[in-house]
């Protein structure tokens, strides 16, 4: 298991005064970078042999989200035992260690001269890890979220243009960005009163520099112990490509 303690910088925080959802997500990122640099398996290590790692789900939960200048640990752990897939688990905790978002992704590794996946146990055998102590199982129960949804009362569309900003190193649009389109897309009313509680991607392609991203937004109802919980679940095409659904929680 990997750890990086953090510590939340003005730069991270919005209106909220809370680290803002592209910044975190940037962070999980980066520190699962972080994790597989020594086994050769970080994001320019695995493009310098032709491969690269593909995000295909997430799944996370929030009790709390870190505010300005506290440090938090991330916490990060794998498990390559699921054939094309790579699952990554992740944990946030405070400073007095309760926990503040957990979750986990699945990931393919993607051959570049073949336009396939492969198995990374096979072609990466460095980051064949055992379940233990060290690494507890990870539970690959994603949703399968709907690719489009007819439209309704509660329905409303946005578009977004992608930016030289929103790239990654492959010239694709940053997964944090589709998160962060998702919560734009979600009433002013909704995110100025209510905490993005949790949140679930389905990813299948990206959208490149220039493109327009349609966001088509669902909202609904559930109730959980006398509370109500707002659900938005987007779909986001760019032209006639189907990019990715990304569903968040608010309480």
């Amino acid at each position: 298991m990997f750890e990086r303690i953090y510590t939340v910088l003005p730069s991270d925080v919005g209106t909220a005064g809370v680290m803002k959802p592209r910044n975190l997500l940037n962070c999980l990122q980066d520190t699962a970078d972080m994790a597989v640099t020594a086994l050769k398996a970080d994001v320019q290590s695995v493009l310098e042999n032709g491969y690269a790692w593909i995000l295909v789900h997430v799944k996370m939960s929030a009790e709390r989200w870190p505010g300005l200048g506290e440090k938090i640990a991330v916490r990060t752990w794998h498990n390559v035992n699921e054939g094309l897939y790579t699952l990554r688990a992740f944990d946030l905790r405070s400073g007095d260690g309760r926990e503040l978002m957990s979750g986990c992704t699945s990931w393919l590794l993607l051959d570049l001269v073949r336009s396939r996946p492969v198995k990374p146990k096979k072609n990466l055998p460095q980051i064949f890890v055992v379940e233990g102590e060290e690494y507890p199982s990870i539970s690959g129960d994603f949703t399968e979220l709907p690719r489009e949804f007819s439209e309704g009362e509660n329905a409303r569309k946005k578009s977004y243009e992608v930016r030289l900003h929103d790239l990654d190193a492959n010239d694709h649009v940053n997964n944090a960005v589709y998160i962060e389109w998702a919560v734009e897309s979600v009433p002013r009313e909704v995110t100025a009163n209510c905490r993005l509680s949790g949140w679930e991607v389905n990813y299948r392609k990206g959208a490149y520099l220039g493109d327009e991203v349609i966001v088509n937004t669902q909202e609904d109802i559930i109730y959980e112990n006398d509370s109500s919980v707002k659900i938005f679940t987007g779909t986001m095409m760019a032209g006639q490509t189907f990019l990715c659904t990304v569903r968040t929680y608010w309480r």
